[in-house]
């Protein structure tokens, strides 16, 4: 006999830019892809043809464009709020609401008014989870953001074995594609959570441009590091670091040996760094 286990639905990538104007006619601007997903108390709808329970992902995107007309301003965290709280306190039969925001950043034009550039290297997100059962989690982020140094990193004194073929290296270019998860403690504070992603992003990039590499694995640590300490209302703080290669070339054919200065740009494979820090 079969069972549903778990269950969730709800509407993917519903898009929403909103202008933000004060009295002196300068303008603040804020682009959000909102996933927004539901679990029911009890969710029939799987397993007979009852939708009484069902509230339509239509009626879920209009809900994000209208308490995004009414809330939203330039801190998604606390919009991730808004939404999450709205569907627990309209609906009785929601066990569950997951809200993915994922932020396109635009940057103003100098001090213009009202012109701005997207600032396209890595997406800002927030992650909420809103349960009857275990309260709220709110979790902020940042995915692939490219970064790179082109000396004070090193690798060496690691395992050799037959198929070892990578040589140790005193200097070489080191970049990835930053990607960062930071959960916020219980309670925090609305000027933290507009604070926090400047913060914790200065933090990360002041440690991997500054502090000389022996390892990917020892920069990504001492990176989570810095993050705790400038933010502490985080309690833990997740980073991946991809490596995105960039392999001298070999020109001694061409006249041109032991040179350092053009390099070969590839990312797959990669190798793949991640750890989680806490306090």
């Amino acid at each position: 006999m079969t069972s549903l286990q778990s269950s969730q639905y709800g509407k993917h990538h519903v898009r929403v830019f909103k202008v933000i104007r004060n009295s002196s006619g300068r303008h603040e601007v804020c682009e959000l892809d909102a996933n927004v997903m539901l679990t029911l108390v009890a969710d029939h709808s799987f397993t007979s043809d009852n939708n009484s329970l069902v509230i339509p992902t239509d009626t879920m995107r209009n809900t994000v464009n209208m308490l995004a007309h009414d809330y939203l301003g330039t801190n998604r965290h606390t919009f991730a709020r808004v939404l999450g709280r709205h569907f627990l306190n309209t609906y009785s039969h929601v066990e569950r609401v997951d809200i993915l925001l994922s932020e396109r950043v635009w940057q103003r034009m100098g001090d213009h008014d009202h012109a701005f550039s997207h600032d396209a290297n890595g997406a800002p997100e927030t992650h909420a989870i809103f349960s009857r059962a275990d309260g709220e989690s709110l979790s902020g982020g940042l995915r692939d953001h490219l970064i790179l140094k082109t000396t004070a990193s090193s690798f060496t004194g690691y395992p050799v074995c037959p198929f070892t073929t990578l040589p140790p290296t005193e200097d070489r270019i080191l970049s990835t594609r930053l990607s960062a998860r930071w959960d916020f403690e219980t309670n925090v504070s609305e000027e933290n959570l507009t604070n926090s992603d400047a913060l914790i992003r200065e933090s990360l990039l002041n440690v991997f441009a500054n502090t000389h590499s022996p390892s990917v694995q020892r920069t990504l640590f001492l990176m989570g590091e810095a993050a705790l300490a400038a933010a502490p209302f985080v309690e833990r703080i997740h980073l991946k670091l991809p490596n995105v290669h960039f392999l001298n070339l070999d020109l001694s054919r061409l006249g041109r040996p032991d040179q350092r200065e053009v390099f070969l740009p590839t990312d797959e494979p990669h190798g793949q760094i991640e750890a989680t820090i806490t306090r």
